[in-house]
């Protein structure tokens, strides 16, 4: 049973100053939220003319997003491909059919749309709410560290997200850094940085909170058999403190057994050594600030030491080995 009271999110952006759209032309309106959410139709389902607001901010692969069209619309959309979207009632009532479930959205029902199947929204006139945007890529990469291993199918996520919930009450903070104040977030724009480490606790959240098809964080592939403590602790120590020195030793200690046993822990429950995990996930930070730096602002050089990389030729053998191209490919094509 879930708590009578919602738990409401404190927004200390100023909206008003991010505002993208204020407008009653229905196609004006269409091509400015597929802008910034994705391409989808809209059909108003009275005689009154629709009057859009659309207020937007964003840091690399998450966004937020104020929309309200002060009529009662029918959305309909196809896969969202690039997306997960965490609709937050502010106001009134909508109605969301999202594969096979269906789920009446208010202030004590958020939802969660996940990429992988068309969905439609029935908006009442009051309907107001805030949308948060989590990229695809940055869920999955999230997914693949906690797991280990690799997998080309999206995270598919229960649809109805209950604001008076345990689950919703792990997940808010995190969407609380985001909606925390306009100086946080021209600092966090300003840093990639600290951008990257914002979308990995949106995600990572969201993956822990909300019942979803990426299974349990721990699980082991094959067997399904726990992993040993020690593991779990080598695995938080890793994500903690990837971008630092960090040395297998260190990695030992905080997880307390030997580096021998660590590396057989890590060979039969993960398939990876744990130095190799480091690597992965530096390299996947570096891709990510290599394709949203401005052109000019930064170097590749700048952006691997930044992630922990120290010896340059083998950090760009590395990177063509993951992802097919070099460092420098990758920063060639970013605006």
């Amino acid at each position: 049973m879930h708590p009578a009271r919602p738990i409401p999110l404190n927004i200390g952006i100023d909206f008003a100053r991010h505002t993208l759209l204020r407008s009653r032309d229905e196609d004006e309106i269409v091509t400015a939220v597929s802008g910034v959410l994705r391409p989808h139709s809209l059909r108003a389902v009275d005689h009154f003319q629709v009057s859009c607001l659309l207020q937007h901010v964003t840091i690399g692969g998450i966004s937020a997003t104020r929309l309200r069209y002060g009529r009662r619309v029918v959305i309909e959309s196809g896969p969202l491909h690039t997306c997960y979207l965490v609709s937050v009632p502010l106001a009134g009532t909508a109605v969301y059919q999202h594969g096979a479930q269906t789920v009446t959205a208010g202030p004590s029902t958020a939802t969660v749309i996940s990429p992988h199947e068309p969905f439609r929204i029935t908006m009442g006139t009051d309907y107001d709410q805030l949308i948060v945007r989590i990229d695809r890529r940055v869920m999955e990469r999230v997914r693949d560290a906690r797991a280990g291993d690799h997998d080309d199918e999206p995270v598919r996520f229960k649809l109805p997200f209950h604001t008076g919930s345990a689950e919703w009450a792990a997940w808010a903070p995190a969407a609380q850094a985001l909606l925390g104040n306009d100086q946080f977030l021209t600092q966090v724009q300003r840093s990639p940085r600290m951008g990257v480490h914002l979308e990995w606790l949106l995600a990572s959240a969201l993956l822990e909170a909300q019942p979803n098809t990426a299974g349990e964080p721990h699980a082991d592939s094959g067997t399904g058999a726990a992993s040993p403590l020690f593991v779990r602790r080598a695995e938080e120590y890793i994500h903690a403190r990837f971008a630092e020195p960090v040395t297998v030793s260190d990695i030992a200690d905080h997880a307390r057994v030997s580096t021998r046993s660590l590396y057989a822990g890590f060979k039969e429950h993960r398939g990876v050594s744990p130095m190799s995990l480091v690597r992965r996930l530096r390299l996947e930070r570096v891709r990510h600030e290599l394709l949203t730096t401005p052109g000019g602002s930064a170097t590749v050089t700048e952006i691997a030491f930044r992630w922990g990389f120290g010896h340059l030729g083998e950090f760009s053998a590395a990177y063509r080995q993951r992802f097919g191209e070099t460092p420098s490919a990758t920063l060639a094509r970013t605006p």
